[in-house]
C-alpha cells in the first residue's frame, strides 16, 4: 500500500492516492470527491472505472458533482422549504443537492490513517455554508481495501436540522469510458419506485416496477430495459431488503461492482440527454457515459413523513455506510 499526496497550487486542489496491488483510488478535498478510481479487468488491464474531471478549474465549476459527498440534502426539496424554513431556491422554486454551496462544492479538512489492510481517508467539514440551520459537523471516511472502498458519514448538529447525504459517483465499468453504459447489466432489490410530477418531485405514490422498464430486480442489460424508457432513469427506487446488495457488471471486462447499503433508496441517474461543456476521462461529457447510483433516503422526505425522518436533533449522530466493491471475473 502507498498514499501519494498532490496539490494543484492553482486550484488548491489537492488529489490523495491510495495505492493497492490491484487497484487506484483518488480523491480530492473539494466535495470529498471520488475522483478517480483505476480498476484491472479480467485481463490484468488497469482502467478508471468513473467518470472522472480532467482539469481542476473544471472540478471547482462542476454542478454535477462528478464523484462529490452531496449534502446536507441530497435531491430535490419541494418549494425549499423544511418546517418553515427556506433553503435555497437552486432549481426553479425548489431546492436541490444541499445547496449550490452544500458538501460537493467546499473544501474538506483531510486526514489519513493506514493499518496493515486497509487505509482510512477521513473528511471533515463544519459546514456553516449551505443554508441549513446548524453548523453541521460531518466526517466522511473512505477505507480502501484490497477491492472495495466503504464510506461512512458520520453527522452531528449544534441545532436541529436535516441530512440525507449521498456520494455522486458515476460509474462506468467498460474503463475509460470506452462505451456507454447500454452495454452494462444492472441488478436493484427494489419492488418500487416513487411517482413524481412534472419537476421530479415525488407526488407521494410509489408505483410497482413488475412489468415496467424500472424492474431490475433480476441483472438485467441496461439497453434492454431503456427501449421501454424514453428518457432512460433518473429515479428513486425503494430498496426492498435491510442490507441490499445493487450490481453493475460489464461482461466484456469481466468487473463486478457490488454496493451493499444501510439506506432505505437509491437514485439511479443514467445521464440520458446528459450533456455539458466539459470533458471526462478524455472526452465530451455525453448521453448515458455514466451511471450514478445514489443511497439516500428517498427524496423530498421532509413532505412525506410516512417515508420516515432525516431530522437530525443536537446532541444526536446519524451515521451512514455505503461500500463499494469491486471483482473481475
Amino acid at each position: 500500500m502507498e498514499v501519494v499526496i498532490k496539490e494543484d497550487k492553482q486550484s488548491q486542489i489537492k488529489f490523495i492516492t491510495v495505492i493497492q496491488p490491484h487497484m487506484e483510488v483518488t480523491f480530492t478535498n473539494f466535495g470529498a470527491r471520488i475522483h478517480e478510481w483505476q480498476v484491472e479487468d479480467k485481463d490484468g488491464v488497469k482502467e478508471n472505472i468513473v467518470l472522472t474531471i480532467d482539469k481542476p478549474e473544471d472540478i471547482l465549476n462542476d454542478t454535477a458533482q462528478f464523484g462529490a459527498l452531496v449534502g446536507p440534502v441530497a435531491g430535490r426539496i419541494k418549494n425549499a422549504d423544511w418546517n418553515g424554513i427556506s433553503l435555497e431556491k437552486n432549481l426553479g422554486k425548489h431546492h436541490i443537492h444541499g445547496s449550490s454551496n452544500g458538501w460537493w462544492h467546499q473544501f474538506w479538512d483531510v486526514d489519513i490513517e493506514e493499518t496493515a489492510n486497509s487505509v482510512f481517508v477521513h473528511f471533515s467539514l463544519k459546514d456553516t455554508d449551505s443554508g441549513y440551520p446548524g453548523p453541521i459537523h460531518v466526517t466522511n471516511t473512505y477505507e480502501v481495501t484490497k477491492k472495495a472502498i466503504a464510506m461512512t458519514t458520520t453527522c452531528q448538529t449544534d441545532e436541529e436540522t436535516i441530512v440525507n447525504p449521498t456520494n455522486h459517483v458515476y460509474f462506468n465499468l467498460s474503463g475509460n469510458a470506452k462505451e456507454d453504459i447500454s452495454t452494462h447489466a444492472l441488478e436493484i432489490p427494489a419492488d418500487y419506485i416513487t411517482e413524481t410530477d412534472e419537476d421530479n418531485l415525488p407526488t407521494g405514490k410509489l408505483i410497482p416496477v413488475a412489468g415496467t422498464g424500472y424492474d431490475f430486480n433480476q441483472l438485467t442489460t441496461i439497453e434492454t430495459n431503456f427501449n421501454n424508457l424514453s428518457s432512460g432513469l433518473d429515479d428513486a427506487f425503494i430498496l426492498s431488503q435491510s442490507h441490499p446488495i445493487i450490481k453493475l457488471t460489464h461482461p466484456e471486462s469481466g468487473r463486478e461492482l457490488t454496493i451493499t447499503t444501510d439506506r432505505k433508496a437509491a437514485v439511479v441517474f443514467s445521464m440520458t440527454d446528459f450533456n455539458l461543456d466539459y470533458c471526462v476521462n478524455g472526452k465530451q461529457v455525453s448521453s448515458q457515459l455514466g451511471l450514478a447510483i445514489e443511497t439516500q433516503e428517498l427524496p423530498d422526505i421532509v413532505h412525506f413523513p410516512e417515508w420516515g425522518s432525516i431530522n437530525l436533533s443536537k446532541g444526536d449522530t446519524r451515521i451512514y455506510k455505503t461500500t463499494y466493491n469491486i471483482e473481475n471475473t
